[in-house]
This record gives C-alpha cells, structure tokens and sequence, in this order.
C-alpha cells in the first residue's frame, strides 16, 4: 500500500469530518441567528405595545410629530426604527432622541446599508420571519421594523467569530481524520508489511494486530487465520518430513537385515562349501523365511501407501460386526489348534464401515496376540450405549508406558520383542485400518501383564 492512497484517504475523510462539522458550525450560527431574529420580534412587539397603551392613556387625538417625540424620548426600543405618518408628516425615529421629520408627500430615501452584509441579513431574517408590525391610531399610522443598520452591525461582530469557528472546526476535522484513517488502516499496514516480508523470502509467521471491530479488522483476523493455517502446514511438513525420513531409515534397515542374510546364503552357495544336505535344505528355508518376510513387508508398505494417499471411504456397509469378527477369527483359530483362544460375541452389534478394512484391522491385531503370547488370546465383541466396542487381549509379556506410547509407530518394537519375526507395521496398519472405517482405537498395557486393543465403532442406528 504506498503512500499516496494513505494521503487520499486521509484527504478524503478530511472533507468528510471537515464538511459535517463545518455544517454543525453553520447550524449553530443559523440557530443563534434565529434567537436574534426572535429577539428583534420581542423588541418589536414590546414597541408596539408600549405605543398603544401611552395613546390609550392619553386619548386621541394625536399628532405624528408629538408621538415620535415622545417614542424617541421615552418609549424606543434598541434596535428597531420606528415611522409615524399622518395626513401631513412622516417621522422617522432611528434612535433615542432622534427622530427625522419630513412631508408626508416626500420620496421615501434608499433605506441605509452597509453593502452585501446588511443585504444578506436582512433577507435572512425575513426568511426567518421576521416583518414590520403596522398599527393605525385614528389619522395617525405606526409602523414598527428591525433596523437594517443594527442589524448589519451585529452580524459584523459575530462574523469574525463565525469564520474562527469554521476554521477550528475544519482543523478538528482534519487532525480527527488522520487519528481515525491512520488507526483504520493500522491492520492493513501491518498485512501489507507481514506479506512484503513474505514476498522479500522471510516466512516466519508473525502475527498482526487487530483492532476492535470493522472490516479491517476482520482482514486481519482472517491474515492471522491464513498465518495460523500456513504455520500449521509448516509444522506438518516438517512433522512429515521427519516422519519420511524416519521411515526410509527404518525402511532401509528392516529390509537391510533379511537382504544381508540371503547374499550370504547366496555366496554360500557359489562357493559349494557345504558340509551336508541338511545344511542345503536349512539354507534354503533361511532364505525363503527370509523372502517371505520381505514379500510380507513391502506389501504392507505399499497398503499404507494407498490408504495415506486417499481418504477414508465415503461409501460404507452395515454389517454385524459380531459375525465379521466371528469369520476373521475362525480361520486364524483354526490355523493354530494348540492355541487357546476366547471368543465373547453379542448380538445385534452393528455398524455402518468398510468390511475390508476393518477385517485388516482385526486380522493384524489377532496376529500380532499370536506372535507375542503363548497364553489365552482374547476376542470379545460388545455394545455399549451408542458404540461397538471389539477387545483383543492377550497374556503376553506386556508393554512399558514408553512403549504404549510408540505402539502404533511404523516399524516400532519393543526391547523385548527383537526376536520375534515381524517389520513392527502391524499396529499401525491397524490403527489406519480403524480409522478408516470411521472408529478409533485404543491401547492398554502393563509389563507382565499382557495387552488389551479395543476397537470402538459408532454403532447404527436404523432411521
């Protein structure tokens, strides 16, 4: 935002403030001046009433030239020009003792004035209404007006006033519109000045004030939103910048360890340095268990792929959860007869998810109880309230609470677990199996006590 716009701005509300106290000032001038105009009425009226009641006191007849004598002496008002006219004579008083008398017949003169001022306020305060007052005693005629003279003098006194006021109030009105343009635009200065910054290649987020109220202010509200929402992405793709390299490493070295093996098997072979066919036989079971392993890794690397490059399925079935665990467990029992395995099943348990990716999810968590215990694997399907609720637990060897914390990691595993055949994915792929079908999951353990997962499901509700 450059510096011009500023001073437009500020030009602008200049005029604005300026012109809206100029008219105050110019209403406040109208206003004393019809006080004035209401004044010269009174006087007016007070003149007309005090005539009337000395010629009610003395009686007619009268004479033009002895009631302008006795109005100059006793009876005038300030500010007022008073004219008595009888068959004969016209008496002009225009002040205390003076009264100007000349034949009736005679051309009345121009009437006095002091040039466009007297002009003006005269036709002022005729707009405001004033007028003569006229009043007929017999031969004799009274006629009552403001004088133009008095009049002209008194707008002359309070017109330097007048312009010292307008001239005040344009300087208020220009300091009151750089203070409120100035404070207006504050918010708008610093998002110009934050994205200058940005433009200039310092991404650091910084946020900016925000005013109370107005539309600035809500740029400057949504500017920090976008600033929030940029670190936050920031902080993400640092997060999985990590996250990515982490996993390469692990990566690396979970397929490393079983590569290793099979070149050196590999070489063994070359060489034909074997001592038996037993030591044939066991190297190529090495070397398949080996393979097996990799072949079981890499698929499920690129299963997590998939689901973290799309997004949970929109498109869900109600099943009975009871009986699609009751299919993924049978098998699994069957396949391992001297396992014991408890099966806890409640009917009615039903959910609207992705059958296949939930049956990842149970599949890997009944594998993984196999792998680490040789006692009682648990598998109890439940409904509490609005919720399906699936317990897998075992009697294995437990985890630390460090460990519970790292549990669902990609390629995690315990201390106690590094002889155990496994690449340390099968949590985490069912933890992502749950979420998206839409449940979570949930882990408890103790060391030496063995482990529970529980899978917990909105349960459906038929409309």
């Amino acid at each position: 935002m450059t510096a011009s716009f500023t001073r437009r701005l500020v030009l602008l509300s200049t005029l604005a403030f300026g012109g809206v106290f100029a008219v105050l000032v110019a209403a406040t001038a109208l206003l004393a001046f019809s006080l004035y105009v209401s004044a010269l009425e009174s006087d007016i009226h007070n003149e007309v009433a005090d005539v009337r009641a000395y010629v009610t006191a003395r009686g007619l007849p009268i004479e033009a030239h002895d009631l302008a004598q006795v109005i100059a002496t006793r009876l005038y008002h300030a500010r007022l020009t008073v004219i008595v006219l009888d068959p004969d004579v016209r008496a002009t008083v225009r002040g205390r003792n003076s009264v100007e008398e000349e034949p009736r017949n005679k051309l009345l003169p121009p009437s006095p004035s002091n040039g466009p001022i007297a002009r003006v306020s005269l036709a002022l305060a005729t707009l405001f209404g004033l007028s003569p007052a006229r009043v007929q005693f017999a031969d004799v005629a009274l006629i009552v007006r403001a004088s133009e003279a008095a009049m002209s003098d008194a707008v002359q006194r309070f017109l330097p006033v007048f312009l010292f006021a307008e001239l005040l109030a344009c300087i208020v009105g220009f300091m009151l519109a750089r203070l409120l343009t100035h404070e207006a635009l504050r918010p708008l200065v610093a998002v110009n000045a934050a994205l200058n910054r940005f433009a200039a290649g310092d991404l650091t987020p910084q946020l900016v004030s925000e005013s109370d109220g107005g539309d600035l202010a809500a740029l400057a509200r949504a500017y920090n939103g976008a600033v929030a929402e940029m670190a936050r992405a920031l902080t993400e793709r640092e997060r999985a910048q990590a996250a990515m390299h982490q996993f390469i490493s692990d990566a690396g070295h979970q397929l490393k360890t079983p590569l290793t093996v099979i070149r050196g098997f590999i070489g063994l072979l070359r060489k034909g340095d074997l001592r038996s066919a037993q030591d044939y036989q066991r190297i190529l079971a090495t070397m398949n268990r080996q393979s097996m392993l990799m072949a079981e890794m890499i698929e499920k690397l690129i299963l997590l792929e998939r689901w973290e490059r799309t997004e949970p399925q929109p498109q869900s079935t109600v099943i009975d959860v009871a009986q699609l665990v009751e299919d993924v467990v049978t098998p699994l029992l069957e396949a391992q007869p001297a396992r014991t395995m408890s099966l806890e099943i409640a009917a009615g348990a039903s959910a609207a998810i992705d059958p296949s990716d939930f049956a990842h999810a149970v599949t890997n968590l009944v594998d993984n109880a196999i792998k680490y215990t040789d006692g009682t694997i648990g598998v109890r399907v439940s409904k509490r309230g609005e919720r399906v609720l699936v317990d897998i637990s075992d009697e294995g060897p437990g985890m630390t609470r460090d460990e519970l914390g790292h549990a669902f990691d990609r390629f995690y595993r315990g201390a106690t677990r590094r002889d155990i055949d496994g690449a340390g994915l099968g949590l985490a792929i069912a933890k992502r199996a749950v979420e998206r079908a839409g449940g979570s999951i949930e882990a408890r353990s103790e060391p030496d006590g063995g482990s529970c997962f529980t899978i917990v499901l909105p349960a459906y509700r038929a409309a």
